[in-house]
Parts: C-alpha cells; structure tokens; sequence
C-alpha cells in the first residue's frame, strides 16, 4: 500500500510541476490587431440546426477582419441544416453555402467536409476551421490570428471554454483542458515532431494556408478519426510549428448535451488516443493508481499510507481547481476527479470494446476504416 501511494504522490507532484509550469509560461492570446489578410473560415455542418444559429450569429458580428470570407458545407445533413444555413446567411455578401457530395470511403466525414471546404476556397493567407458547436466572441478570429502572427507558428489550436450543464458534462468535460496542462510542457513542444508532443484541438483552429497545402490539404488525414491531432502531427512533421493555447475568454463551446450523446463521442475516438489495447490499459491502470485509489487509501488506510494517499488526493484536486480556474472550468467540478477518471477509463474500455467489434459510428456513418 506504501508503494501505492507514493507511487500516486509521485504522479500527482509531477502534474503539478508541469501545470505550474504551463501556466507560467505557455502562450497567451496576444491583443487583437486589425488583420489586412486574406482569412477564409472553414465550416463542415451535419445535423447542426439547434446549434447553427448562435454559431452563423457570432460569425457575422466578427470584427478587424478587413477581408474574409466564409465557407459552409451541409454535409448531407438528415435534419434542416441546411435551410437554417441559407437562411442565416442569405445577406452576408462573404459568405458561400456548399453542399456536400457523397462520402468517399477512403474518408472520414469531417475531413472529407473539410477537403471539400478547402478546395472550393478562393487563395489565402491563413484559413480558420472551426466546428458548428463553437461560439465566438466578437474579436475571436482577428485575436487568434494576431496571436499567431506574433507567436510566429504556423498553426495554432484555441482551446474553447466548455459549457458544462448535465452531470457527464460536469464530471467530464473539464479533464480536456487538464490533459493538456498536466501531462506536456507545452512550450517546448512547439518545434518538436515527436508524435507524444502533439496536442490539437480540432473545434477551432488557425492555420497558414501555405503550410497546409505543404502537407497535401486534408488528404493527410482523411481516415483518422483523431482528425485535429493527426493534422496538427502532419504540420510538425513536414517542419510546421504551433501549439495549443487556453481561449476560454474568447471561445465557447458545448459538444454534447446529455450523457448519451458525451458517451457515443467519447466511444467513437477514444479508442485512437493511446494507439493499441496494450497502451489504453497501461495509461487507464496509471490513472486508477494516481487518482483513483488515493481516495480508499486515504479514507480507510493507516499510517503512513494513508498519509501519502492524502497528499495525493489534495494535490490531484489542487491541480484541477487550478486548471479549472485557468480554463474557466467548473471549480467543483475538481471534488469529484476520482470519480471522474472512473468514468474516463470506463469510456475507454467501452472504445476499444466497440472497435473491436467493429462497431463504431459517429452522426450515423460508420468508422470501421478509422485510424
């Protein structure tokens, strides 16, 4: 049990490291500058109509942008998506409605919605993609891309504040920002093209045009279903550098709305994080020790187990309150950490479960060729 513990305290002290460390000097939103360039925002719909007003709403009132045009796709939605998209942007003079072809089977279909966007763009300098769920505030655009030009990368993923309302929203959604801040010093990782150091976010990224036509466009990934991350690993393998930054003061975003919808996403993608069945049972038994068991040990251990269980278990839930207040997360949703990694490696096992079977799907197309 001694073993166990300090095992645990050893992991949760080193989260705390490299959050305070991120914290301290990971890039920050820079202020927002008027953007003279060419900016064309990418965005794939599918079965969006209780979202896409706000979303089409925010895009309109986007400001220093001097030339910028929009791009929507209705990716053969089986709802009124794509009414409501004609609709909310039928006088906007810099907007362009597609609709989508077939999907190709060599495709997963947000990159093939994407690819299309893509091609059916006119040139520019830096291309925005950005999900139908995502909220904007008024500068968002013009602020991530000054962001970028002053960081000088050449991508850069603005991580959303997540709007947390159910219960599995509340328990879970706030571990994404902790991931990220806990697990990778994100400044170093910058320039490196080690796979383990990538880390996206596909709900709205900034990207130099230039360096995504170097990697082929969104033929690169056009199976994984990790989409954002793979294209992030794309750009720093052909020599592209950028990062993930917190752009929870500009940026918004609900993904799902009850714990039926969070476990159908969760299921679909989660099997692809840690690469094979060997890898996820090593990383969820590494999180059941660190954050798990501390809590037992700690309440019905003695001695010094119990001590250094204790010691864990605050760590563990200082680290979230402070990646918490730092994302705009729910700060109670910190007390509940043991009991929200439980569900984390439950949604796991339940990933690669459903992969195996070959039954993943995802907005009702099948994932069985995914990477």
């Amino acid at each position: 049990m001694i073993v166990l513990a300090s095992v645990a305290l050893g992991i949760n002290v080193l989260n705390l490291v490299i959050c305070f460390v991120n914290l301290i000097a990971m890039r920050r939103l820079s202020p927002t500058t008027e953007i003279l360039q060419q900016v064309n925002v990418l965005l794939p719909c599918r079965n969006e109509a209780l979202r896409i007003t706000s979303t089409i709403a925010a895009l309109r009132n986007q400001e220093s942008l001097q030339d910028w045009q929009l791009y929507l796709l209705d990716d053969r939605s089986e709802d009124h998506t794509f009414s409501l998209i004609t609709k909310e942007t039928a006088n906007m003079d810099n907007a362009t409605v597609l609709s989508g072809e077939p999907l190709n089977g060599e495709w997963i279909g947000k990159s093939f919605a994407l690819h299309q966007l893509l091609t059916k763009s006119r040139e520019s300098e830096f291309t925005v993609l950005m999900d139908a769920d995502v909220t904007l505030s008024k500068a968002a655009i013009a602020q991530s891309i000054s962001t970028l030009v002053r960081s000088k990368l050449d991508f850069l993923s603005i991580y959303p504040k997540q709007i947390t309302r159910s219960w599995s929203e509340f328990l879970l959604q706030p571990l994404l920002q902790w991931t990220w801040l806990t697990t990778l010093i994100l400044r170093p990782s910058e320039r490196s093209t080690r796979p383990s150091t990538t880390v996206a976010n596909g709900q709205f990224m900034v990207i130099r045009t230039a360096a995504l036509a170097d990697i082929g466009g969104f033929s690169s990934v056009k199976n994984f279903v990790l989409d954002d991350i793979a294209l992030a690993r794309a750009l720093k393998h052909a020599g592209h550098h950028g990062t993930v930054i917190n752009g929870a003061q500009i940026i918004e975003c609900r993904m799902y709305e009850d714990f039926r919808q969070l476990s159908a996403g969760y299921r679909k993608s989660l099997w692809s994080a840690f690469g094979s069945p060997t890898s996820a049972s090593f990383v969820a038994a590494l999180f059941a020790c660190a954050y798990i068991f501390p809590l037992p040990l700690a309440l019905l251990g003695s001695g010094k187990s119990s001590a250094l269980a204790m010691s864990a278990l605050v760590i563990a839930i200082g680290v979230r309150v402070m990646t918490a207040i730092a994302t705009r997360s729910p700060i109670a949703s910190s007390l509940f950490h043991p009991l929200a990694i439980g569900l984390f490696i439950y949604l796991l096992a339940a990933s690669w479960i459903d992969r195996l079977r070959g039954n993943l799907s995802w907005s009702g197309r099948s994932l069985s060729g995914a990477q």
